[in-house]
């Protein structure tokens, strides 16, 4: 997901070639330095795709019987709103035609806690509603506390999720990332009773956050490259059968669980960069905001985690542009330093500080 409405949508290579982030503009990544390895169908799973507008560049359409068919995507969640009044402009079209290749579609909503609860949620629910019908849950997708509290973000999502519930006839699902539940929702395990998606751009599926029990989703790349689509794209596993797909479409979300727990991607080289501790390239990225370290510190911090000099370069340049626009999240870098945090926990951190 990470893509804001407040921002022209972007992909930033902060990443080698697995990962794309959306930031301030677009930076293809070099095809020498890409592989297959997060952009194919993987045996043994379901697969999806999630999408938003920037799958749409010049308004071009999406494929979605290629996207079902040779690319082999079982479900899509389509990206309907965000904040108090905001809507794809593209939902109901990508929405209904993923319905008509086949596929399990879902809505999510990106979160905007500086904003009323109750608003978001009755806007998300209206524009659902009056959309395509979904198979799906719709999503709550919160990756940003906009300066709550986690006790304040914890009643705000509370807030949220029951009132889309009623308003829907449905019960939500959440989407986040593990270093924003344990650390800007302190780990909570309130929302258990909910399924839980979560990104994780590594090679082997997560462990759940929160309490849960299980993964429900895993988002496991951003840049996957599927037969009818324009763009990258986010690439998910269900942790299920495809017959307990549907099952969990027809309002059991008790099915599935068992497949990601003991699933592994096959070995991917820049997936493997992602997976390592990032603590070395947090204490450059600090050096640089008190002014003791400079852009060469992180380039070369960069490339020792195993990004070519092209991607390091964007990544050291990125920094210093959040830096100087007093974006960079330094009370957040140093939480991530002292825990157990990886490399891509850092750069998706770092992509939601551009909104």
């Amino acid at each position: 997901m990470h893509v804001s409405r407040r921002i022209q949508p972007v992909l930033a290579a902060l990443v080698a070639a697995a990962l794309t982030f959306v930031l301030a503009v677009v930076v293809p990544f070099s095809p020498a330095s890409r592989t297959d390895a997060a952009a194919q169908t993987l045996p043994g799973v379901v697969s999806g795709v999630d999408v938003a507008g920037h799958q749409r560049p010049g308004g071009r359409q999406i494929d979605w019987r290629t996207v079902a068919g040779p690319g082999g995507q079982r479900f899509a969640f389509v990206k309907a709103s965000e904040g108090e009044g905001w809507k794809n402009e593209f939902y109901d079209e990508d929405a209904r035609a993923a319905a008509d290749a086949g596929m399990k579609v879902g809505a999510y909503h990106y979160a905007r806690p500086a904003e009323d609860p109750v608003t978001q949620a009755q806007y998300f629910a209206s524009v659902i509603n009056a959309g395509p019908a979904l198979s799906l849950p719709p999503v709550l997708d919160v990756e940003v506390d906009e300066g709550l509290s986690p006790q304040a973000l914890i009643g705000w999502t509370q807030v949220f999720l029951s009132e889309v519930e009623q308003a829907t006839g449905t019960k939500p699902m959440l989407y986040t990332y593990r270093y924003f539940w344990t650390e800007r929702m302190a780990n909570t395990n309130a929302f258990t009773g909910y399924p839980l998606w979560l990104a994780a751009y590594q090679n082997q599926a997560p462990r759940p956050v929160g309490g849960w029990d299980k993964l429900t989703f895993w988002q496991r790349s951003d840049s996957g490259r599927v037969p009818g689509m324009n763009t990258p794209v986010d690439m998910n596993v269900f942790n299920g059968s495809e017959a307990d797909l549907s099952s969990f479409s027809a309002g059991n979300y008790a099915v599935g669980g068992g497949v990601l727990e003991s699933f592994q991607v096959p070995e991917s080289g820049e997936l493997g960069i992602l997976e390592q501790d990032n603590t070395a390239l947090v204490v450059a990225i600090l050096g640089l905001a008190t002014g003791i370290l400079g852009s060469p510190q992180v380039h070369d911090a960069a490339a020792k985690f195993g990004f070519n000099p092209e991607d390091a370069d964007k990544i050291a340049a990125n920094v210093k542009d959040l830096a100087a626009q007093g974006q960079l999240p330094v009370g957040d870098l140093r939480t991530m330093m002292l825990g157990d945090y990886s490399v891509g926990d850092l750069l998706i951190l770092l992509a939601n500080a551009q909104k």
